[in-house]
């Protein structure tokens, strides 16, 4: 048998694979940036995400970068960046008085206007405008067009990130370049690089983290030292009993108020100098490193600036160069890759391998919503809300469909088959939603019945209820869920275990064992019944993906949070992550039950075995 298994999960490799080429066109069909398609004429409707929560999904979801195949790493981007930096150092107006001498720079004429103008020009055509020659040539498009180019140029620099970053820095070190190819040169890398700078640790601090965050905060140390008066021996001992109470908090109510008294203590002027030192000081334990990191940053949330506007004075463009300067220096290494890892990147460093490498390891990243949740922690707590209540209808689906189409089978053409079979093809012709909404009239609201609660599974307050009573709130609570689920299901094998059991009745085997004078329970209940279950386990593979469409519509009219009313929810909201990911989870699920129900065989029917082809057990 464990051969068998282990043949069945090598043969769900090939499935997973068709279904991350499905998941992968979902999401090169997903809406592309909200703002590319304003500026292209597209409908702004087309989804409703912002453009940072969309910067923030093709970051996470790597939609930057090429598709199967990543030649980027052999390209030269350097005469690009020096034409995005040109332009992201202009304002729109200042673009706009610059179209007229691009109309007039024809390709055979363009060294003629000087190399920049043929260079910004290659640039712009390889930025993808739509119409841009056509556009370039029509004054009256001028100005939407200025706007375009404004755009595409940054754009240009998200995504490229960090293969521009090193020809940048080159233009932002050069003597002979002038303020304005400094600023442009800034601005590049302020969309290159996101987030360059880390202020703190993580939840875990680790050691190798300190060289990064210390670099951060001595940057700015060595600006703003001079500005904070010296912390005295009462200060001291005030700052340092709050810091042992942060890093022996046991959760953030904790931590925060201990930050929170500091800031509203008569030694609040001096806190950053204490805690800058202490976290500088190489003697200094990593948990109170940890701790004065997290403070800092909350009184400091951007203490190094990273960006420039277009009319930036020398003395700030100065001043921001040499913290990018200080970044770079830092993390060089990242920048220049040798062959090997190129070469490997040609590979992994793709959408598809970056897709693949979620799915296999089961790290699907965060929402798309504004929450940020992890799509991971979002498709748990669904799980394990509609698995209850979907074991619970497969349990009461077969626990009452094999007893009536035994009975059907058994007393076949009598009235009592001909009763249960009338009311077994009514109830299969009730969708279950159908049967949900009648339910809510009739047993939750209105001038019915009112036996059962409207919504959810818990009533207020369950969480302070012993087992118990809480196990009877959610049964209360679950009841009409898992009959609507269970309805139609019900219905259908009811009617196939009727049929199933009439083929069965009707053998030689079992004639043979009524003329041994065997009883008539025992013929069918040991003879019958278990050649009869063949087929009905059959159904278990196939209704299951069913009860999982059903439960959409079911949890969505109970307001249920399960995994059915996620994956409407994840539709309606343009989730994109969690949905690739509930397509890859339901798809594990269906085969998990198939190899389930191939398992369950051989509990039946013992001349069934996995030792191998053409052998009995």
């Amino acid at each position: 048998m464990l051969s068998y298994i282990i043949r069945r999960l090598l043969l769900m490799i090939p499935t997973l694979f068709g279904i991350t080429l499905i998941s992968f066109y979902i999401m090169q069909k997903a809406p592309g940036d909200p703002q590319i398609n304003q500026l292209s004429g597209g409908s702004a409707g087309q989804s409703t995400q912002t453009r940072e929560a969309y910067l923030i999904q093709k970051r996470e979801l790597h939609l930057d970068k090429p598709l199967i195949l990543n030649l980027d790493y052999f390209r030269d981007y350097a005469a690009k960046v020096r034409s995005a930096a040109h332009y992201r150092a202009r304002t729109v107006a200042q673009i706009f008085a610059e179209m007229k001498p691009l109309s007039t720079a024809e390709p055979a004429a363009a060294n003629a206007g000087g190399p920049d103008v043929a260079e910004r020009l290659a640039f712009l055509r390889s930025l993808e405008i739509p119409d841009f020659d056509q556009r370039l040539t029509n004054a009256e498009a001028w100005d939407l067009l200025a706007q375009s180019i404004d755009f595409y140029a940054k754009v240009f620099c998200e995504d490229v990130g960090s293969l521009g970053v090193p020809p940048v820095m080159e233009l932002l070190q050069d003597e002979h370049a002038d303020l304005k190819t400094r600023i442009g040169a800034i601005r590049c890398l302020s969309s290159m690089v996101p987030e360059p700078f880390r202020y703190t640790y993580s939840v875990d601090p680790a050691p190798a983290e300190t060289a990064e965050v210390t670099g951060a905060w001595r940057l700015w140390w060595q600006r703003k030292q001079n500005s904070f008066e010296a912390v005295d021996a009462e200060a001291r001992k005030f700052l340092a009993a709050k810091l042992a109470e942060m890093v022996g908090a046991a959760d953030d109510k904790t931590l925060n108020a201990a930050i929170d008294a500091i800031g509203n203590s008569e030694f609040n002027d001096v806190a950053p100098r204490f805690f800058a030192e202490k976290l500088l000081d190489r003697h200094t334990p990593l948990s109170e490193q940890a701790a004065a990191a997290l403070f800092l940053k909350q009184f400091y949330n951007a203490p190094l600036q990273l960006d420039v506007p277009v009319d930036a004075p020398p003395a700030l463009v100065q001043e921001v160069a040499a913290n990018w300067l200080e970044y770079y220096q830092l993390n060089e290494a990242k920048y220049h890759p040798g062959l090997p890892l190129r070469l490997v990147r040609v590979l992994t460093d793709t959408q598809y391998a970056y897709m693949v490498t979620r799915l296999v390891t089961f790290q699907f990243g965060q929402s798309a919503l504004r929450t940020r949740e992890p799509v991971n922690e979002k498709i748990w707590h669904a799980l394990i809300v509609s698995a209850p209540l979907i074991f619970c209808s497969e349990l009461l689906i077969y626990a009452l469909a094999i007893p009536i189409g035994v009975v059907c089978g058994v007393y076949r053409g009598r009235p009592l088959d001909r009763g249960i079979s009338l009311g077994l093809f009514l109830l299969n012709s009730i969708p279950g939603f159908v049967a949900a909404m009648l339910c809510l009239v009739f047993f939750c609201y209105g001038d019915y019945l009112r036996l059962f609660p409207l919504q959810g599974l818990h009533s207020d307050g369950a969480e302070h209820m012993s087992f118990l009573p809480y196990l009877a709130d959610y049964a209360w609570h679950a009841a009409l869920p898992v009959v609507c689920l269970s309805l139609f299901s019900l219905a259908a094998i009811a009617m196939y275990a009727r049929s199933s059991m009439l083929d069965v009745i009707n053998q030689d085997f079992i004639r043979t064992a009524r003329a041994k004078g065997l009883p008539g329970h025992k013929v069918i209940l040991k003879h019958a019944l278990r050649n009869a279950l063949i087929p009905l386990l059959t159904l278990f593979s196939t209704f299951l993906p069913a009860m999982l469409g059903g439960a959409v519509l079911i949890e969505r009219l109970f307001d249920i949070p399960g995994i059915g009313r996620l994956n409407i929810n994840s539709i309606e909201q343009k989730d994109f992550p969690t949905l690739m990911a509930l397509l890859y989870v339901e798809a594990i699920v269906v085969m998990v039950s198939i190899l389930l129900t191939d398992l369950l065989y051989v509990l039946v029917d013992p001349r069934i075995s996995f030792s191998g082809r053409g052998k009995s057990a």
